[in-house]
Protein backbone atom coordinates (compact mmCIF):
# COMPACT_ATOMS: atom_id res chain seq x y z
CA UNK A 1 0.00 0.00 0.00
CA UNK A 2 1.39 3.39 -0.93
CA UNK A 3 1.10 6.21 1.57
CA UNK A 4 1.24 9.90 0.83
CA UNK A 5 0.20 12.81 3.02
CA UNK A 6 -1.18 14.93 0.24
CA UNK A 7 -3.69 14.92 -2.59
CA UNK A 8 -3.07 12.90 -5.69
CA UNK A 9 -2.42 15.10 -8.69
CA UNK A 10 -5.20 15.54 -11.22
CA UNK A 11 -2.83 17.33 -13.59
CA UNK A 12 -4.24 20.66 -12.45
CA UNK A 13 -7.84 20.05 -13.42
CA UNK A 14 -8.83 23.55 -12.30
CA UNK A 15 -12.11 25.47 -12.42
CA UNK A 16 -12.76 27.62 -15.51
CA UNK A 17 -10.78 30.88 -15.66
CA UNK A 18 -8.35 29.55 -13.05
CA UNK A 19 -4.67 28.81 -13.47
CA UNK A 20 -1.74 29.93 -15.60
CA UNK A 21 -2.40 32.60 -18.24
CA UNK A 22 0.89 32.80 -20.14
CA UNK A 23 -0.25 34.07 -23.52
CA UNK A 24 0.51 37.76 -22.99
CA UNK A 25 2.66 37.85 -19.86
CA UNK A 26 5.67 39.58 -21.40
CA UNK A 27 3.59 42.03 -23.46
CA UNK A 28 1.46 43.00 -20.47
CA UNK A 29 4.46 44.02 -18.39
CA UNK A 30 4.34 47.28 -20.34
CA UNK A 31 1.20 48.12 -18.33
CA UNK A 32 2.89 47.57 -14.95
CA UNK A 33 4.94 50.77 -14.99
CA UNK A 34 3.95 52.68 -18.14
CA UNK A 35 6.77 54.58 -19.81
CA UNK A 36 9.52 52.91 -17.76
CA UNK A 37 11.72 50.21 -19.33
CA UNK A 38 10.82 46.78 -17.97
CA UNK A 39 13.52 45.45 -15.65
CA UNK A 40 15.25 48.81 -15.13
CA UNK A 41 16.16 49.99 -11.65
CA UNK A 42 13.30 52.49 -11.76
CA UNK A 43 10.86 49.77 -12.86
CA UNK A 44 11.86 47.46 -10.01
CA UNK A 45 11.61 50.36 -7.55
CA UNK A 46 7.99 50.88 -8.59
CA UNK A 47 7.26 47.17 -8.30
CA UNK A 48 8.86 47.07 -4.84
CA UNK A 49 6.67 49.97 -3.77
CA UNK A 50 3.52 48.20 -4.98
CA UNK A 51 4.59 44.83 -3.50
CA UNK A 52 3.96 41.49 -5.17
CA UNK A 53 2.20 39.61 -6.56
CA UNK A 54 0.53 42.42 -8.47
CA UNK A 55 -3.26 42.23 -8.44
CA UNK A 56 -5.49 42.87 -11.47
CA UNK A 57 -9.11 42.41 -10.30
CA UNK A 58 -10.45 42.96 -13.83
CA UNK A 59 -7.74 40.88 -15.44
CA UNK A 60 -4.84 41.74 -17.69
CA UNK A 61 -5.39 43.74 -20.88
CA UNK A 62 -7.27 41.79 -23.53
CA UNK A 63 -5.18 40.21 -26.27
CA UNK A 64 -6.18 42.75 -28.89
CA UNK A 65 -5.07 45.76 -26.87
CA UNK A 66 -1.91 47.41 -28.16
CA UNK A 67 0.93 47.13 -25.62
CA UNK A 68 1.07 50.87 -25.02
CA UNK A 69 -2.63 51.31 -24.38
CA UNK A 70 -3.17 52.44 -20.84
CA UNK A 71 -6.91 51.96 -20.53
CA UNK A 72 -8.10 49.20 -22.83
CA UNK A 73 -10.46 46.28 -22.46
CA UNK A 74 -9.60 43.78 -19.76
CA UNK A 75 -9.95 40.00 -19.84
CA UNK A 76 -12.32 39.97 -16.88
CA UNK A 77 -10.32 37.19 -15.21
CA UNK A 78 -9.02 38.26 -11.77
CA UNK A 79 -5.28 37.78 -12.04
CA UNK A 80 -2.22 37.64 -9.79
CA UNK A 81 1.03 38.58 -11.55
CA UNK A 82 4.13 37.07 -9.93
CA UNK A 83 7.53 38.65 -10.57
CA UNK A 84 10.98 37.31 -9.72
CA UNK A 85 14.24 39.19 -10.13
CA UNK A 86 17.08 36.91 -11.14
CA UNK A 87 20.25 37.45 -9.12
CA UNK A 88 23.18 35.68 -10.77
CA UNK A 89 25.42 36.75 -7.93
CA UNK A 90 23.55 34.72 -5.33
CA UNK A 91 25.53 31.69 -4.09
CA UNK A 92 24.66 28.66 -6.20
CA UNK A 93 22.20 30.58 -8.38
CA UNK A 94 21.88 29.46 -12.00
CA UNK A 95 23.99 31.76 -14.10
CA UNK A 96 26.42 32.47 -11.27
CA UNK A 97 30.12 31.74 -11.81
CA UNK A 98 30.53 27.97 -11.80
CA UNK A 99 26.78 27.26 -11.90
CA UNK A 100 25.62 25.07 -14.80
CA UNK A 101 23.07 25.83 -17.46
CA UNK A 102 20.85 28.74 -18.33
CA UNK A 103 18.83 30.26 -15.51
CA UNK A 104 15.19 29.37 -15.07
CA UNK A 105 12.68 29.94 -12.28
CA UNK A 106 9.87 27.64 -11.20
CA UNK A 107 6.97 29.08 -9.19
CA UNK A 108 5.65 26.60 -6.63
CA UNK A 109 2.16 27.98 -5.96
CA UNK A 110 -0.16 25.98 -3.72
CA UNK A 111 -3.15 24.55 -5.55
CA UNK A 112 -2.26 26.13 -8.90
CA UNK A 113 0.99 24.43 -9.88
CA UNK A 114 1.99 20.81 -9.52
CA UNK A 115 5.13 18.78 -10.17
CA UNK A 116 3.10 16.46 -12.39
CA UNK A 117 2.99 19.30 -14.95
CA UNK A 118 5.99 21.55 -14.45
CA UNK A 119 5.02 23.79 -17.38
CA UNK A 120 2.33 25.48 -15.27
CA UNK A 121 4.93 26.82 -12.84
CA UNK A 122 7.74 27.60 -15.30
CA UNK A 123 8.05 31.38 -15.19
CA UNK A 124 8.54 33.30 -18.42
CA UNK A 125 11.88 35.10 -18.79
CA UNK A 126 11.67 38.57 -20.31
CA UNK A 127 14.51 38.69 -22.89
CA UNK A 128 17.28 41.14 -22.14
CA UNK A 129 16.17 41.67 -18.52
CA UNK A 130 16.45 40.07 -15.08
CA UNK A 131 12.65 39.65 -14.94
CA UNK A 132 10.78 36.36 -14.70
CA UNK A 133 6.98 36.57 -14.77
CA UNK A 134 3.96 34.30 -14.30
CA UNK A 135 0.29 35.30 -14.41
CA UNK A 136 -2.45 33.20 -12.78
CA UNK A 137 -6.17 33.58 -12.95
CA UNK A 138 -7.51 33.02 -9.45
CA UNK A 139 -10.95 32.56 -7.92
CA UNK A 140 -12.13 35.18 -5.45
CA UNK A 141 -10.88 34.44 -1.94
CA UNK A 142 -7.80 32.49 -3.03
CA UNK A 143 -5.17 31.97 -0.32
CA UNK A 144 -1.93 30.16 -1.17
CA UNK A 145 1.68 29.92 -0.13
CA UNK A 146 4.37 30.12 -2.78
CA UNK A 147 8.11 30.09 -3.33
CA UNK A 148 10.50 30.60 -6.22
CA UNK A 149 12.85 27.80 -7.28
CA UNK A 150 15.75 29.08 -9.40
CA UNK A 151 17.21 26.24 -11.45
CA UNK A 152 19.52 25.47 -14.35
CA UNK A 153 16.77 24.48 -16.76
CA UNK A 154 16.88 20.79 -15.88
CA UNK A 155 13.74 20.20 -13.80
CA UNK A 156 12.76 16.67 -14.84
CA UNK A 157 11.29 14.12 -12.49
CA UNK A 158 13.09 10.76 -12.44
CA UNK A 159 9.87 8.80 -11.99
CA UNK A 160 6.08 8.95 -11.97
CA UNK A 161 4.64 11.51 -9.56
CA UNK A 162 3.34 9.30 -6.73
CA UNK A 163 6.51 7.27 -6.20
CA UNK A 164 9.18 7.49 -3.47
CA UNK A 165 11.76 8.40 -6.12
CA UNK A 166 9.76 11.33 -7.43
CA UNK A 167 8.90 12.58 -3.95
CA UNK A 168 12.55 12.48 -2.83
CA UNK A 169 13.58 14.32 -5.99
CA UNK A 170 10.94 16.98 -5.46
CA UNK A 171 11.90 17.56 -1.84
CA UNK A 172 15.46 18.08 -3.06
CA UNK A 173 14.22 20.64 -5.59
CA UNK A 174 12.23 22.51 -2.95
CA UNK A 175 15.29 22.65 -0.69
CA UNK A 176 16.56 25.34 -3.07
CA UNK A 177 13.38 27.42 -2.95
CA UNK A 178 13.25 30.98 -1.69
CA UNK A 179 10.42 33.31 -0.63
CA UNK A 180 9.38 36.45 -2.49
CA UNK A 181 11.48 39.37 -1.23
CA UNK A 182 8.77 41.79 -2.37
CA UNK A 183 5.74 39.93 -0.97
CA UNK A 184 2.92 42.10 0.31
CA UNK A 185 1.57 39.58 2.85
CA UNK A 186 3.18 37.93 5.86
CA UNK A 187 4.80 34.60 5.03
CA UNK A 188 5.27 31.37 6.94
CA UNK A 189 7.76 28.58 7.54
CA UNK A 190 6.36 25.26 6.38
CA UNK A 191 6.73 21.79 7.90
CA UNK A 192 9.98 21.25 5.98
CA UNK A 193 11.46 24.36 7.56
CA UNK A 194 11.34 26.34 4.30
CA UNK A 195 10.24 29.97 4.21
CA UNK A 196 7.29 30.63 1.90
CA UNK A 197 5.40 33.75 0.94
CA UNK A 198 1.61 33.99 0.91
CA UNK A 199 -0.65 35.34 -1.84
CA UNK A 200 -4.23 36.43 -1.13
CA UNK A 201 -6.81 37.51 -3.70
CA UNK A 202 -7.89 40.20 -3.38
CA UNK A 203 -4.80 41.32 -1.42
CA UNK A 204 -6.78 43.29 1.17
CA UNK A 205 -9.25 40.48 1.84
CA UNK A 206 -9.65 38.95 5.28
CA UNK A 207 -9.43 35.21 4.47
CA UNK A 208 -11.25 34.19 7.66
CA UNK A 209 -14.57 35.19 9.14
CA UNK A 210 -13.29 35.08 12.71
CA UNK A 211 -9.99 35.98 14.36
CA UNK A 212 -7.01 34.15 12.90
CA UNK A 213 -3.24 34.12 13.13
CA UNK A 214 -2.72 37.14 10.91
CA UNK A 215 -4.91 39.47 12.99
CA UNK A 216 -4.55 38.84 16.75
CA UNK A 217 -6.53 40.99 19.15
CA UNK A 218 -4.14 43.68 20.37
CA UNK A 219 -5.47 43.73 23.93
CA UNK A 220 -5.92 39.98 24.39
CA UNK A 221 -4.15 38.78 27.56
CA UNK A 222 -1.57 36.16 26.70
CA UNK A 223 -1.86 32.58 27.84
CA UNK A 224 0.99 30.47 29.16
CA UNK A 225 2.87 27.71 27.33
CA UNK A 226 4.41 24.77 29.21
CA UNK A 227 6.71 22.33 27.41
CA UNK A 228 6.80 18.67 28.37
CA UNK A 229 8.03 15.37 26.93
CA UNK A 230 5.48 12.59 26.62
CA UNK A 231 7.28 9.33 27.40
CA UNK A 232 4.90 7.03 25.60
CA UNK A 233 4.33 3.45 26.81
CA UNK A 234 5.54 2.21 23.41
CA UNK A 235 8.99 3.75 24.02
CA UNK A 236 8.60 6.88 21.88
CA UNK A 237 9.47 10.24 23.44
CA UNK A 238 7.26 12.95 21.99
CA UNK A 239 7.50 16.71 22.69
CA UNK A 240 4.24 18.31 23.83
CA UNK A 241 3.31 21.93 24.52
CA UNK A 242 0.36 22.84 26.76
CA UNK A 243 -1.03 26.34 26.19
CA UNK A 244 -3.32 27.43 29.03
CA UNK A 245 -5.65 30.46 28.90
CA UNK A 246 -4.92 33.65 30.81
CA UNK A 247 -8.25 33.40 32.61
CA UNK A 248 -10.34 30.37 33.57
CA UNK A 249 -13.16 31.23 35.98
CA UNK A 250 -13.77 28.30 38.27
CA UNK A 251 -10.49 26.67 37.27
CA UNK A 252 -12.05 24.40 34.61
CA UNK A 253 -10.83 24.41 31.02
CA UNK A 254 -11.77 22.59 27.89
CA UNK A 255 -9.07 20.83 25.88
CA UNK A 256 -7.92 21.22 22.29
CA UNK A 257 -5.64 18.40 21.16
CA UNK A 258 -3.83 19.61 18.06
CA UNK A 259 -1.50 17.45 15.97
CA UNK A 260 1.69 18.76 14.28
CA UNK A 261 2.39 20.60 17.51
CA UNK A 262 5.78 22.06 16.56
CA UNK A 263 4.12 23.95 13.70
CA UNK A 264 1.43 25.37 15.97
CA UNK A 265 3.82 26.12 18.83
CA UNK A 266 6.29 28.11 16.73
CA UNK A 267 5.86 28.47 12.96
CA UNK A 268 2.14 29.30 12.75
CA UNK A 269 1.53 30.01 16.44
CA UNK A 270 -1.87 29.01 17.76
CA UNK A 271 -1.31 30.89 21.03
CA UNK A 272 -2.32 34.34 19.74
CA UNK A 273 -5.35 32.81 17.99
CA UNK A 274 -6.61 31.26 21.23
CA UNK A 275 -5.84 34.41 23.22
CA UNK A 276 -7.92 36.34 20.69
CA UNK A 277 -10.83 33.89 20.76
CA UNK A 278 -10.84 33.93 24.56
CA UNK A 279 -10.69 37.74 24.75
CA UNK A 280 -13.65 38.05 22.37
CA UNK A 281 -15.64 35.39 24.21
CA UNK A 282 -15.96 33.31 21.04
CA UNK A 283 -14.86 30.09 22.75
CA UNK A 284 -14.90 29.13 26.43
CA UNK A 285 -11.55 28.84 28.29
CA UNK A 286 -9.64 26.10 26.49
CA UNK A 287 -6.14 24.68 26.96
CA UNK A 288 -4.34 23.58 23.79
CA UNK A 289 -2.30 20.36 23.79
CA UNK A 290 0.15 20.58 20.89
CA UNK A 291 1.58 17.17 20.02
CA UNK A 292 4.76 17.09 17.96
CA UNK A 293 4.99 14.87 14.86
CA UNK A 294 8.72 14.00 15.37
CA UNK A 295 9.33 12.93 11.75
CA UNK A 296 7.52 12.21 8.50
CA UNK A 297 7.64 8.45 9.07
CA UNK A 298 6.59 8.70 12.73
CA UNK A 299 3.77 11.04 11.76
CA UNK A 300 2.42 8.62 9.17
CA UNK A 301 2.68 5.67 11.56
CA UNK A 302 0.85 7.52 14.34
CA UNK A 303 -1.79 9.53 12.52
CA UNK A 304 -2.59 7.10 9.71
CA UNK A 305 -1.84 3.87 11.54
CA UNK A 306 -3.85 1.68 13.86
CA UNK A 307 -6.16 2.85 16.63
CA UNK A 308 -3.47 2.16 19.24
CA UNK A 309 -1.98 5.64 18.99
CA UNK A 310 -5.40 7.27 19.25
CA UNK A 311 -6.04 5.37 22.48
CA UNK A 312 -2.64 6.47 23.82
CA UNK A 313 -3.63 10.10 23.32
CA UNK A 314 -6.88 9.63 25.22
CA UNK A 315 -5.70 7.22 27.93
CA UNK A 316 -2.06 8.17 28.51
CA UNK A 317 -1.20 11.65 27.22
CA UNK A 318 -4.17 13.42 28.78
CA UNK A 319 -4.21 11.87 32.27
CA UNK A 320 -0.47 11.35 32.72
CA UNK A 321 1.01 14.48 31.10
CA UNK A 322 -1.65 17.12 30.57
CA UNK A 323 -3.65 16.85 33.80
CA UNK A 324 -0.53 17.31 36.00
CA UNK A 325 0.39 20.44 34.04
CA UNK A 326 -3.11 21.82 34.57
CA UNK A 327 -3.07 20.90 38.27
CA UNK A 328 0.23 22.70 38.72
CA UNK A 329 -1.46 25.87 37.49
CA UNK A 330 -4.57 25.43 39.61
CA UNK A 331 -6.63 24.14 36.70
CA UNK A 332 -8.49 20.96 35.74
CA UNK A 333 -10.11 19.70 32.58
CA UNK A 334 -13.85 20.17 32.23
CA UNK A 335 -15.86 16.96 32.75
CA UNK A 336 -18.12 17.56 29.72
CA UNK A 337 -16.69 15.97 26.53
CA UNK A 338 -18.48 18.67 24.52
CA UNK A 339 -15.81 21.05 25.82
CA UNK A 340 -13.01 18.95 24.31
CA UNK A 341 -12.02 19.05 20.62
CA UNK A 342 -9.32 17.33 18.60
CA UNK A 343 -7.98 18.99 15.44
CA UNK A 344 -5.44 18.41 12.70
CA UNK A 345 -4.46 18.86 9.08
CA UNK A 346 -4.08 16.23 6.33
CA UNK A 347 -3.17 12.99 8.17
CA UNK A 348 -3.82 15.01 11.32
CA UNK A 349 -7.33 15.81 10.11
CA UNK A 350 -7.93 12.13 9.47
CA UNK A 351 -6.66 11.26 12.95
CA UNK A 352 -8.79 13.98 14.55
CA UNK A 353 -11.94 12.58 12.94
CA UNK A 354 -11.05 8.99 13.88
CA UNK A 355 -10.19 9.89 17.48
CA UNK A 356 -13.46 11.76 18.03
CA UNK A 357 -15.38 8.86 16.45
CA UNK A 358 -13.56 6.24 18.52
CA UNK A 359 -13.57 8.06 21.87
CA UNK A 360 -16.75 10.18 22.10
CA UNK A 361 -16.59 10.02 25.90
CA UNK A 362 -13.39 12.14 25.73
CA UNK A 363 -13.96 14.34 22.68
CA UNK A 364 -17.28 15.85 21.68
CA UNK A 365 -15.99 17.68 18.63
CA UNK A 366 -13.35 17.53 15.91
CA UNK A 367 -11.90 19.98 13.39
CA UNK A 368 -10.44 18.36 10.27
CA UNK A 369 -8.61 20.55 7.77
CA UNK A 370 -7.88 18.80 4.47
CA UNK A 371 -8.42 15.45 6.16
CA UNK A 372 -6.85 12.54 4.26
CA UNK A 373 -10.16 10.73 3.85
CA UNK A 374 -8.85 8.84 0.82
CA UNK A 375 -7.07 6.63 3.40
CA UNK A 376 -5.94 3.87 3.30
CA UNK A 377 -5.77 3.47 -0.52
CA UNK A 378 -5.40 6.58 -2.64
CA UNK A 379 -6.06 4.76 -5.90
CA UNK A 380 -9.33 3.09 -4.89
CA UNK A 381 -12.23 5.22 -3.59
CA UNK A 382 -14.10 2.05 -2.68
CA UNK A 383 -11.58 1.40 0.11
CA UNK A 384 -12.02 4.75 1.89
CA UNK A 385 -12.23 3.62 5.52
CA UNK A 386 -13.98 6.64 7.04
CA UNK A 387 -16.73 6.62 4.42
CA UNK A 388 -17.23 2.87 4.91
CA UNK A 389 -17.51 3.38 8.68
CA UNK A 390 -20.09 6.15 8.29
CA UNK A 391 -22.29 3.99 6.07
CA UNK A 392 -22.87 1.41 8.81
CA UNK A 393 -22.07 2.92 12.24
CA UNK A 394 -24.79 4.41 14.47
CA UNK A 395 -25.30 8.17 14.25
CA UNK A 396 -23.34 10.23 16.78
CA UNK A 397 -23.77 13.51 18.68
CA UNK A 398 -20.24 14.63 17.75
CA UNK A 399 -19.83 18.15 16.36
CA UNK A 400 -17.79 17.77 13.17
CA UNK A 401 -16.07 20.69 11.44
CA UNK A 402 -14.64 19.89 8.00
CA UNK A 403 -12.57 22.37 6.02
CA UNK A 404 -10.94 21.51 2.70
CA UNK A 405 -9.39 23.38 -0.20
CA UNK A 406 -11.30 23.52 -3.47
CA UNK A 407 -8.01 22.96 -5.30
CA UNK A 408 -6.99 19.65 -3.67
CA UNK A 409 -8.02 17.22 -6.37
CA UNK A 410 -9.20 13.82 -5.15
CA UNK A 411 -8.78 14.85 -1.53
CA UNK A 412 -11.48 17.48 -2.06
CA UNK A 413 -13.74 14.78 -3.48
CA UNK A 414 -13.07 12.49 -0.50
CA UNK A 415 -14.02 15.29 1.93
CA UNK A 416 -17.20 16.00 0.00
CA UNK A 417 -18.12 12.33 0.29
CA UNK A 418 -17.64 12.36 4.08
CA UNK A 419 -19.65 15.58 4.38
CA UNK A 420 -22.53 14.10 2.36
CA UNK A 421 -22.58 11.00 4.57
CA UNK A 422 -22.62 13.08 7.76
CA UNK A 423 -25.56 15.11 6.46
CA UNK A 424 -27.41 11.94 5.48
CA UNK A 425 -26.90 10.61 9.02
CA UNK A 426 -28.33 13.81 10.52
CA UNK A 427 -25.15 14.61 12.45
CA UNK A 428 -23.92 18.08 13.31
CA UNK A 429 -21.68 19.32 10.50
CA UNK A 430 -19.99 22.60 9.71
CA UNK A 431 -18.50 22.23 6.22
CA UNK A 432 -16.38 24.81 4.40
CA UNK A 433 -14.51 24.75 1.11
CA UNK A 434 -11.68 27.27 1.04
CA UNK A 435 -10.26 28.58 -2.22
CA UNK A 436 -6.80 27.08 -1.83
CA UNK A 437 -4.70 23.94 -2.03
CA UNK A 438 -3.12 21.58 0.50
CA UNK A 439 -1.53 24.39 2.40
CA UNK A 440 -0.57 25.83 5.77
CA UNK A 441 -1.41 29.31 4.45
CA UNK A 442 -5.15 28.79 4.75
CA UNK A 443 -5.02 26.15 7.50
CA UNK A 444 -3.44 28.71 9.84
CA UNK A 445 -5.95 31.40 8.88
CA UNK A 446 -9.06 29.24 9.19
CA UNK A 447 -8.37 27.11 12.26
CA UNK A 448 -9.77 29.82 14.53
CA UNK A 449 -12.99 29.80 12.51
CA UNK A 450 -13.17 26.04 12.92
CA UNK A 451 -12.67 26.20 16.67
CA UNK A 452 -15.51 28.70 17.00
CA UNK A 453 -17.76 26.34 15.05
CA UNK A 454 -16.71 23.40 17.25
CA UNK A 455 -16.75 25.06 20.68
CA UNK A 456 -18.54 28.40 20.39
Amino acid sequence: MRRSDGPRSQLLSLPPRTGRRPAAEVRDLAHVVPGVPTGSAAWWAEVASARTPLWFPDGLPAADDPPAAGEGARSGVPTLLFLHRHDPGAPGAPGAPGAPGAPGVYLDLAGLTDRADLTAGAMTHVPGTDVHVAAFGVPDGYVGSYAFVPHDGGLRSPAARNTPQARAWWLGVLAGSRPDALARADGLVDSRGSARSVAVAPPDADPGTAPHASAPHASAPAGRTTARTWHRPDGVDQPVWVRTPARAPGGEVGLLVLFDGAMWADRVPIGPVLDDLHARGLVPPTAAVLVDALSTDRRAADLAGTDAYLDLVADDLLPRVVEPVLAGLGLRSHPDPARHVVAGQSYGGLAAFRLAARRPERFGACVSQSGSFWWPAMDDPAQRAVAAHLRTAPARSTRTVLQVGRLEGELTDANREVAALLRRRGEHLDYTEVTGGHDWAWWSRHLGVGLVAALG
